[in-house]
Order: C-alpha cells, then sequence, then structure tokens
C-alpha cells in the first residue's frame, strides 16, 4: 500500500520540508526536500530566542501613539486659533521673548492685572502647548520608577500651591532668580523643561484667569466661552474606546452556526477577566491540585483534600505561598527532604484580587470579602445527566459585586459615587485605594465564568484541572482517537492565520508559510496521508522558558571558557567533551558519584581508570544527555553493569546506600545537578516512566498544539517528533556527513579552510580533509536533511525507544536475520536503527544536491486598506481606496536647514558628534579645547559657554543632500521647519541610455511608496509608457524629476532578498532551466544581500551567515575565492557574470523572474 509522508522541522525563521513516497512501509522515492526561509530581522530573531517580547508591534504602536496624539494637539490648535480668531483674541504675532511669555502668563492669573484680548488668546495658546500629566489607572503598575515619577510630579504642585502660585507664576520667579548677563544679553539657567505638573494645575490655572480677566471682559469672556475653551478644546479628553469586540470567546462554551451566506461562526460566552473574584478562585484550585512533592527516595506526598483546601484558603489570604509555608501547613520539615521543584522554590502567587481589595479595605469593611460558593445539581440538556454546577448567584455575592464596580468604572469620581451609594464606603483613604487599582491591565483568563462555574465543584474535590474537565465531558486538548481522526472532514485547503492571530508575529509568519507549502505540495502530489513535525527548541518553549535557556547558555558559554583555561593549564587538549567531563568532576566535589574515592582529574580527561558513566542505563532508556551522566570509576561503571545508580547502590551495605543518597541530596540542594539528574540518580527500573520519549514530544505550549491543530485540518495523521529523536537517527544513518562532503570541495580552495584529521577505525589508522570549525548549521539545507529525517521516523521506533529493555530480544532477533557486519563497540539500539528502512547516503546527497534554497519574498510597497471604526459596538467602514505603507518611510531622527545644509542637534557625549561639524564657532572652540584638554573624559563634567550656560547639546551640520531627505515638519504658514531622512533602499533598477550606457537609480522605500501613492508601478520596467500616460496629469516636478527618462531601456532591477544566477552564460543558464538541471544551477545561485549606489553584494543562497568568518577570523577575500559572496562596485563586474534574475517558489522550483 502507497502512502505520501510529509517531514516538517519548524524554526522561528526556516521550515525544512521533505515528502516521501512509502510502499509497504518501505521507502520507495524522495518526492521533493526543500528549505524555506522567513528572513526576520536580527532584532527580532534575538528577542524571540531570549525571550523578550517582539518589540515591532508595540514599538509601532507607542510610535502610531505619539502620532495621534501630535495630530490631535494639532486638531486642538486648529480648533482654538478658530475660537480665538471668531472672538476678536487671536494674537498677531507668537514670537515673544521667553521671559516676556511667561510674564505674560503670570500676569494673567494675578489679580487686577488686566490683559488685551490678543494677549488673553496667547496666554491660551501657551497653555494649549502643554497641558500637564493626567494620571490613568494603567500607570498604577507597581514600577518604582513609574511611581517615583507620579509621587514628584504631585509634589511640585504640592509645593506652588504651598505658595498660593499658579504654574505661569512659578516658572516666570524661577527664571528671574536664575538670570545672568552675558554680553549684551540676559540668559536664564533654570531648566523648565522636565518639570511637569498635573494636570489638575493646568485646569486650576485656566480656571484662575478666567475668573480674573472675565471682570474687565464679560461680554466676550462668557460662561459658554469658557466651557467650549475649557472643556471642549484645550482640556478635552477623548474617552477611551471599547475593546470588548477583541475578547476572544470562550473554547469550551462557543458553538458554531452557519450565516445566511453559508459562512461559519461562532457565538458564545466571552472569556473572563484573569482578575474576577471566580476565575482567581478557580486559579487558586487549579493551582493547590497540581503541587506534588517527592523525597530523597523519590517517593510522591500524597496530599489529603483538607490540606488541599487550606492551602487555597493560605492562597486567599496571603500574596504568596512559599516552601516554608507548605511545610507549615502540611505539618513536615525541611529535613524530610520533601521537594516541590521550581514553581515552589520561586512561589506560588496567592489570589491577587482578594488580597489588592483587603489591602484596600484596610479592615474597615470586609463584609464586601465574602462570596460564598453555593453548588447546585443542574441537569446538562445535551447529555440528560445530573451534573455539579456553581449558582449563577455567585455573580450577586459582596466581593463579585465590588470587583465589578472597580473593573468596569475607570473614571474615579463615577466610582467615588458609586462606592459611596451602593456598597456604604465613605472613608476617603479607602475610596482613593480602591480607585488606584486596575482591574483591567492583567487581560483575560483561558475560560468563561460559566465553564468556571461548571469545572470549580470537581476542582474542588481534588481532581487536577485535565480530570475536572473529563468530569464535565470536555476535552481540553486535541488529541483524538482513531475513530475521530478517521470521521472527520479534511480541508481540501487550509486556511491562513488572520493578522494577529496569535499575538506573535514570529510565530503567526512561520506558520502561514508552513500552511502555504502544506497546500502547494497538495495541490501538486494530491492528498498527503500523514505529517509528522519536528518544532525547534525555541518554538516549544514558553517565553519565559527561552529567556531562561538563554541566560543559561551564556552561562554555559561563559563557564566553558573557564574550564578550557583550566583543562589547557594541566597541558590537555580541550574538547567538548572534555569540558563535559570537567563540570562532571567538579559536580561529584572530585569524587566517584557511587563509591566516594577521589578522582584525579587527568586520569579522568584522558580516561584512564575514571569514565563517564550512564546513570540509567542506554540499554533500559534511550537518553544520551548530559543529565543522564556522571563521573564514576571503572569499578564502580563494570561493576553496576546493566542496573540503574538506584538499585547499584542498594545493593551496597546500608552505609554506603545512606551516604550515596546523602551525595545526591548535598548536590541537588548546593544546585550542582538539576532535578532531571537527581531523579535519575534516584530511579529504579520500575520509576523509570514507560512514555519516556513520549512525554518529550508531548507539545503543552500554545504554538506546538496549535501546529498540529492546522495541520490536522488538511491532512488525517499528525505526529510530533523530538530533536534528540531526529539527532540519534540522523547519525545512524549516515546523514550527518552529507552537507560536510557537499560544501569541501569549495572550502579545499583555500589551503587554510580545511585539515588533516587522523583517526582510529576497526585498529587500523585513517587520515582525513576536513572543514576547520565545520557545524551543518552554516548551511541552509540541513532542514531538508531534518525534515527527511523525520519523515522517516515511525511510531514504533519511539515505541521501542520507549520500552528498550522489554524490546531487547526482539531487536536482537532483527540484528542477526539482517546479517551485517558492524562494529563491536556499537550498542544493540545502534544496529538495530542502522536496520531500519531509509533511503541510502548517495540518494539522499544528490537530492540535497539539487535543493534551491527559498527565500520568502520582500513585503510590498503597499497594501490597499479602509479604515473602520467601531459604533455601537458595530464596525463601520468609514474610508476606502487607501494605501498603506508596508514599512518606515523615514529614518526617526528629524533635521533641521541652516542655508542650504542640513543640521541636527547632538548631546555632547554622542558618539556621532564631531566638533569639527558644530555649527556655532564659539561653541566649537569651548568644545574642541575640552576635547584636547581631557580626551576620553572630556564630557564626565559639566561644560558652560562664556555666559556661563551649561552646554548639554550641539547643533551639528550633517552630509544630507536635498535628494535624500524629504519635509516633515511644517510651521503656521505651511513653510518646511524640519526634515528626514528616508528609509532603507527599496531597489535599484538599471537602465541603458540611448547611447548604449548604463544608468542607475536608486529607489528608497519613500520613493517607492510615492509611486504607488500616484498609481505608477514601484519598480518602472517601461519608461516611454509610463511617460505616455503621464503626459495629462499634472504631477509635482520634484517627482517627475525622479522617474527614469523616456528613452532609456530597463535592463533589471535588484531588491534586498532576490535570487540570481551568476556566472551563466545566456545559453548555458536558458538550457539548464529548460532541463531543470537543478545541480547546476544550485552551484550559481545567489540572493542580493545589501544594495547601495554601485555597490551590490551578493550572498550564495546555501549559506546561514553574513559575517564572513572563518572560527575567529574575518576575511571576505576567502569568502570571495570559494564562492560563499560575490560583490559588484561597478556596472562592469556586474555584467562580467551574466546576472540572471530567477525567482525560487516555496517548493524551491525556479523559474526566470
Amino acid at each position: 500500500m502507497k502512502k505520501t509522508i510529509l517531514g516538517l522541522d519548524l524554526g522561528t525563521n526556516s521550515i525544512g520540508w521533505a515528502l516521501i513516497e512509502m510502499e509497504d512501509d518501505q521507502p520507495k522515492h524522495i518526492l521533493g526536500m526543500g528549505s524555506r526561509i522567513v528572513p526576520l530581522s536580527k532584532d527580532d530573531n534575538d528577542q524571540f530566542s531570549k525571550g523578550q517580547a517582539i518589540t515591532k508591534n508595540s514599538d509601532r504602536t507607542a510610535r502610531r501613539t505619539t502620532r495621534k496624539g501630535y495630530d490631535r494637539y494639532q486638531l486642538r490648535r486648529a480648533q482654538l486659533t478658530q475660537l480665538l480668531r471668531d472672538n476678536g483674541m487671536l494674537p498677531e504675532q507668537m514670537d515673544e521673548h521667553l521671559i516676556d511669555l511667561w510674564k505674560l502668563r503670570s500676569d494673567a492669573a494675578t489679580e487686577g492685572h488686566q490683559l488685551t484680548l490678543p494677549q488673553i488668546g496667547r496666554v491660551l495658546y501657551h497653555i494649549n502647548q502643554k497641558r500637564g500629566y493626567k494620571h490613568a489607572k494603567s500607570d498604577d503598575n507597581g514600577d518604582s520608577k513609574q511611581t517615583k515619577y507620579v509621587e514628584a510630579v504631585n509634589q511640585r504642585y504640592a509645593d506652588i500651591q504651598t505658595k498660593h502660585q499658579t504654574i505661569g507664576q512659578h516658572f516666570y520667579q524661577e527664571l528671574l532668580s536664575s538670570r545672568v548677563k552675558g554680553g549684551k544679553d540676559y540668559y536664564y539657567t533654570y531648566r523648565i523643561k522636565d518639570q511637569v505638573f498635573p494636570r489638575a494645575a493646568y485646569i486650576a490655572e485656566f480656571d484662575q484667569i478666567m475668573r480674573i480677566q472675565k471682570e474687565f471682559y464679560p461680554d466676550v469672556l462668557t460662561d459658554e466661552l469658557i466651557d467650549s475653551l475649557r472643556n471642549r478644546i484645550i482640556f478635552y479628553q477623548r474617552p477611551l474606546k471599547s475593546c470588548k469586540h477583541l475578547v476572544s470567546l470562550c473554547e469550551f462554551e462557543m458553538r458554531p452556526y452557519k450565516t445566511k451566506e453559508g459562512k461559519i461562526v461562532y457565538s458564545g460566552p466571552k472569556c473572563a477577566p484573569r482578575t474576577s473574584p471566580l476565575a482567581q478562585y478557580c486559579a487558586m484550585w487549579e493551582v493547590a491540585n497540581n503541587i506534588t512533592l517527592t523525597n530523597r527516595n523519590n517517593e510522591r506526598y500524597e496530599f489529603t483534600l483538607e490540606q488541599r483546601r487550606q492551602i487555597v484558603d493560605f492562597l486567599c489570604k496571603n500574596k504568596e505561598l512559599k516552601v516554608t509555608h507548605l511545610q507549615k501547613i502540611l505539618g513536615i520539615s525541611k529535613k524530610e527532604g520533601w521537594y516541590g521543584g521550581k514553581a515552589i522554590g520561586k512561589g506560588i502567587k496567592g489570589n491577587a484580587t482578594l488580597n489588592q481589595l483587603r489591602e484596600a479595605l484596610d479592615g474597615k469593611y470586609d463584609q464586601w470579602l465574602e462570596m460564598p460558593i453555593q453548588i447546585d445539581d443542574k441537569v446538562n440538556v445535551e447529555t440528560g445527566e445530573v451534573v455539579k454546577m456553581v449558582s449563577e448567584e455567585v455573580e450577586q455575592t459582596p466581593l463579585f459585586r465590588l470587583w465589578h464596580a472597580v473593573y468596569s468604572l475607570q473614571n474615579a469620581d463615577e466610582l467615588s459615587k458609586t462606592l459611596q451609594d451602593k456598597f456604604g464606603i465613605t472613608d476617603k483613604a479607602v475610596i482613593d485605594a480602591l480607585c488606584k487599582i486596575d482591574f483591567v491591565k492583567p487581560g483575560y483568563a483561558n475560560k468563561s465564568h460559566k465553564f468556571i462555574r461548571r469545572i470549580l465543584p470537581y476542582l474542588m474535590d481534588g481532581y487536577m484541572y485535565s480530570e475536572a474537565c473529563e468530569q464535565v465531558q470536555i476535552k481540553h486538548s486535541n488529541s483524538m482517537t482513531r475513530e475521530e481522526r478517521d470521521a472527520r472532514q479534511l480541508s481540501e485547503h487550509i486556511e491562513l492565520l488572520p493578522k494577529n492571530a496569535l499575538r506573535q508575529p514570529v510565530i503567526e509568519k512561520i506558520l502561514n508559510q508552513m500552511i502555504n507549502l502544506v497546500n502547494r505540495l497538495q495541490q501538486e502530489y494530491g492528498q498527503i496521508d500523514e505529517a509528522r513535525v519536528e518544532l525547534a527548541r525555541e518554538l516549544k518553549q514558553s517565553r519565559e522558558e527561552r529567556d531562561s535557556a538563554y541566560k543559561a547558555i551564556n552561562q554555559n558559554e561563559r563557564r566553558n571558557k573557564e574550564i578550557t583555561a583550566k583543562i589547557e593549564e594541566i597541558g590537555i587538549r580541550p574538547s567538548r567533551s572534555r569540558i563535559h567531563k570537567y563540570r562532571m568532576w567538579e559536580e561529584s566535589r572530585y569524587q566517584c558519584f557511587y563509591c566516594g574515592k577521589t578522582i584525579d582529574l587527568a586520569q579522568f580527561l584522558n580516561g584512564a581508570d575514571v569514565e563517564i558513566e550512564h546513570i540509567i542505563p542506554r540499554s533500559i532508556l534511550f537518553d544520551d544527555s548530559y543529565s543522564n551522566k556522571v563521573c564514576a570509576c571503572r569499578h564502580c561503571n563494570q561493576e553496576k553493569g546493566n542496573l540503574t545508580a538506584m538499585e547499584y547502590m542498594e545493593s551496597k551495605p546500608a552505609v554506603e546506600f545512606e551516604a550515596y543518597k546523602q551525595r545526591v541530596a548535598e548536590a541537588f540542594e548546593d544546585k550542582r545537578i538539576s532535578k532531571t539528574k537527581r531523579d535519575h540518580l534516584l530511579w529504579r527500573r520500575a520509576d523509570i516512566p514507560q512514555d519516556f520519549i513520549d512525554r518529550q514530544l508531548r507539545q503543552s505550549q500554545y504554538i506546538a498544539v496549535k501546529a498540529v491543530e492546522i495541520l490536522q485540518d488538511g491532512i488525517r495523521k499528525v505526529w510530533t517528533s523530538g530533536g534528540s529523536v531526529t539527532d540519534f537517527l540522523r547519525h545512524q544513518w549516515g546523514y550527518d556527513e552529507i552537507l560536510h562532503t557537499l560544501n569541501l570541495p569549495r572550502y579545499k580552495q583555500v589551503e587554510d579552510l580545511t585539515e588533516i584529521v587522523h583517526y582510529e577505525h576497526a585498529g587500523q589508522e585513517h587520515n582525513e580533509e576536513r572543514i576547520k570549525n565545520w557545524t551543518k548549521r552554516i548551511d541552509h539545507r540541513h532542514h531538508a536533511i531534518d525534515a527527511l529525517t523525520v519523515a522517516l521516523t515511525r511510531q514504533s521506533y519511539i515505541q521501542r525507544l520507549n520500552t528498550l529493555e522489554a524490546s531487547h530480544d526482539a531487536m536482537e532477533k532483527q540484528v542477526k536475520e539482517a546479517g551485517t557486519q558492524y562494529n563491536e563497540k556499537k550498542s544493540l539500539l545502534e544496529k538495530w536503527v542502522a536496520e531500519q528502512p531509509h533511503f541510502k547516503v548517495a540518494e539522499v546527497t544528490e537530492k540535497v544536491d539539487a535543493i534551491l534554497v527559498s527565500f520568502r519574498a520582500g513585503k510590498r510597497v503597499t497594501t490597499p486598506a479602509k479604515r473602520a471604526v467601531y459604533k455601537g459596538g458595530k464596525r463601520t467602514v468609514v474610508q476606502t481606496g487607501l494605501q498603506v505603507p508596508r514599512g518606515a518611510l523615514t529614518e526617526e531622527t528629524v533635521y533641521g536647514r541652516l542655508g542650504d545644509k542640513f543640521i541636527v542637534k547632538y548631546p555632547l557625549d554622542h558618539q556621532s558628534m564631531k566638533p569639527e561639524n558644530i555649527v556655532d564657532p564659539t561653541i566649537r572652540a569651548i568644545v574642541k579645547q575640552r576635547i584636547a584638554e581631557k580626551g576620553k573624559d572630556a564630557f564626565k563634567e559639566p561644560l558652560y559657554s562664556a555666559e556661563g550656560m551649561e552646554i548639554k547639546s550641539v547643533r551639528c551640520y550633517t552630509s544630507l543632500s536635498e535628494n535624500s531627505v524629504v519635509p516633515v515638519k511644517y510651521n503656521t504658514e505651511e513653510q518646511p521647519i524640519g526634515y528626514a531622512k528616508k528609509g532603507n533602499n527599496h531597489h535599484i533598477a538599471i537602465y541603458q541610455d540611448k547611447q548604449g550606457n548604463y544608468q542607475e537609480m536608486v529607489v528608497s522605500f519613500w520613493d517607492a511608496v510615492e509611486r504607488r501613492h500616484y498609481g505608477i508601478p514601484a519598480v518602472i520596467m517601461n519608461p516611454k509608457d509610463l511617460w505616455d500616460k503621464l503626459l495629462n496629469t499634472e504631477l509635482p516636478q520634484t517627482f517627475l524629476a525622479k522617474l527614469p527618462k523616456d528613452d532609456w531601456q530597463f535592463v533589471l532591477s535588484m531588491q534586498e532578498n532576490e535570487m540570481f544566477v551568476l556566472g551563466m552564460e545566456e545559453d548555458e543558464f536558458n538550457y539548464a532551466i529548460e532541463a531543470k538541471d537543478y545541480n547546476l544551477l544550485n552551484k550559481h545561485l545567489y540572493r542580493v544581500q545589501k544594495l547601495s549606489s554601485k555597490f551590490y553584494c551578493f550572498r550564495y543562497h546555501t549559506e546561514t551567515t553574513v559575517d564572513d568568518k572563518y572560527g575567529e577570523v574575518k576575511n571576505e577575500q576567502w569568502s570571495f575565492k570559494i564562492g560563499k559572496a560575490f560583490r559588484a562596485s561597478s556596472f562592469e563586474a556586474l555584467f562580467r557574470v551574466f546576472p540572471h534574475k530567477v525567482k525560487i517558489d516555496i517548493m524551491g522550483r525556479i523559474t526566470k523572474a
């Protein structure tokens, strides 16, 4: 029976794939292999690997928020201008000196001082520019910096209130007191910039100004005008938009139904807020039921239901449950050696909602902290069964009502009134404390209140979460029975994930690329019968785990460097194995872990009478990890044989056994060994999980579950595979050396890049030429080889690895029947794996050599869009036909202009600040003198001008030209006053003029967007046709000047990550394309790495790095010589290699572009 199997190797920015055909469980054909690369910026890749939030979306949101704020300020300013003009209050000029403006503002708020109407208008204009800090609940996030900032803001207001001053009067007095004379003018050293006041201070100042000036202009400054100025313009604050439509439906309670158009949509209750008392109480029970304790003998503590209830009660009354608290509740001591894992070690968070409210109420209104849980018997409408369920009345309990008021009422005045009227809470301190609580920010749980009410009774009976779900006939995982799997309807086309469906752009990109690939493969080869997926470690880890792993890797690298130096000190050559040995020697305190005999380091490193010992023998457990190895003397290793460490030590006298357990306990408590190694050291054969490998394959992270769920939509059987299994099988089948073999001929062209390695095999000496510092990870095709190994992996292999001991006889029989001669050093498992069906190395090598690495195309310049708003909870489209740029139009820095030169302000210690570029000659001389005197420490101490003013920043000339910047900021007369540098280059187009000369056009992303804005293609391939269309249009001359001339002929264009075949003449290239000679095209395929004017850099398509480093040596010339890179600095150099632009589709197929 034939079937097709797809193997997938998913990484953060790559997909390796292999599609094979099997017949009667024997591999017949490799239908296709490939590597798909999704380029990520270095920042995105690093941030994801480090466990940091990808900041791209949040950064864009922050910048968009800033732009919106500025836009709204401009709207307020325009409305203020119009209102002042209508009432004869608009000032003719606004160029007052700093001190004069603050004097005017101070006088406006001084009793008996009359200002003219235009002067009042000028003061209002000034207040409108900065209207103070407005406190929001979200600012109370526990951040000490934020808290100190708010305290400082409020303290400034308290200080001026004590002095009976307004903001204007305060700043005017401070400026006067800091006045110094310099030459003919006066200067003011007081710095207003960072002196932030609360919004209330500005409103108070406004009210005082209006009260005083109204006495002189009662007919103009009417109550209606003052109200418009105060509440509708200057201090107008738009209410926050509702985000309820973004809250997810509860996956356990939502139900599908069809619309009139036949579209399936879902309806049901939404997920409950995470701070809901019911959600918090449910979480406490989940946590309490999940706590497990094991002792030094690996025995598990048996909790009673009453103890679980005591734990929940403690969590509801305290902010945190620590190990000491748990020990007290259970009545156990530290000496007994009970261990509860990392979660308890770090402390389990208590009921945040209840604890916050209790703290705010301060013991004065504790009746509002009650939430009695009433459990009723309900009849399940679908099954007719009687089930337990928490009564709906729980939402009317005092605690729930108080929480809901604080949660839903964001306005402090409204909440204060509600607390007094409906809850009888009148204490001002309590009200203020409750108003500061933000129950919205923590977000939402993954369950609705309705579902929580269904499972809570079972959680309270001591069931684990999964067991409680089973009690209410709910599956909390996506696992299926064979009947369910065979009965389900498969989709012909898997739908792409909607934008922001996962709220994680890195993972969203890679999963959508996976969907595109699977759809194309099924379109080409028909229905795929089975898929196996291996996910990169980073994709399987949570954000916290990635962060922890990143820190551990860095720490290990530093430690390994220290160990390397120590090994070299004793005259031994360091290696990866010896570094591991050294670490084992240290963690065992320089002795055999079993008998306690002192171990000589040199002997251990050289393998003399001391060995690395597998705690659980490899014949019993498939685990060759560091966690399953210890330092042991040869005598103990041989005597232990096929026993586990625990079984071996139990056979020893009681004194030795107790000493062993003590060594394990001390090593674990001192954090010299991990919990995993501790467990291995304490496992008897019966303790080893029978599904040890399966447990490693289970995907608990949402992303892993999502990947399987997506594939199950279009493929009947979907399995997951683990990295350790793939590595083992790949090595035993000989696939490890394929990429080295393919790359060696290129590297041999440079003598310094290879070396002769001597080794012994079967009693004979051998010499082999190897690439120095070789790793498969420098070649993108390693993803495809891994995917092939994954595709060849069978569930039966996993089963054998799970039950090595039980499978021993069957494996031995199969190996003997095969009759293959093996090295005696190979284990039975290694021999058995080598006999399993797989493709020959030569066949795989040929397929890998034909792989053309596929890169995801660069994003579009713009995308069509429409603008929608939500009115009354309904989405309403208010604007269509928009073109949205798909990147940054300009760089962030804003430049000024002085004559024909562009200038920018730098802090004195900025790395781009060059003294010779400083605009002011006097300041330039002062800065140069300081640098001459103190060198690198020039600006550690303040620098002052001749007038005594501190110099903190300087204006500098730049080398920017008119063509490289665009105006982005304008004054009230619509004249440009601020400029920004255009964004990165979008592409470079090369044309040929009438004389046959090549002409280059460097098109920035700004220019490309501008072209799309006017309905012109970003890349212009037919200049004459374009100019014919533009004859009757009225476009700006500045734009038309940036277009290619009408008599130019398009030759080619280059954009980052576009693919080119280099070094093949026209006839040879055409033949290779027609013949689909991928093995030949593979040698000449390059991608565009980076571009600038007459500087074109290409990188060989299989290369994963671009740093041209070989070990610790950086050498570009080596890269050019072995074909890893190509660079052209002229038209002649570029066309000498016959550049042919091509397209590589997602399946790695090539076509002319």
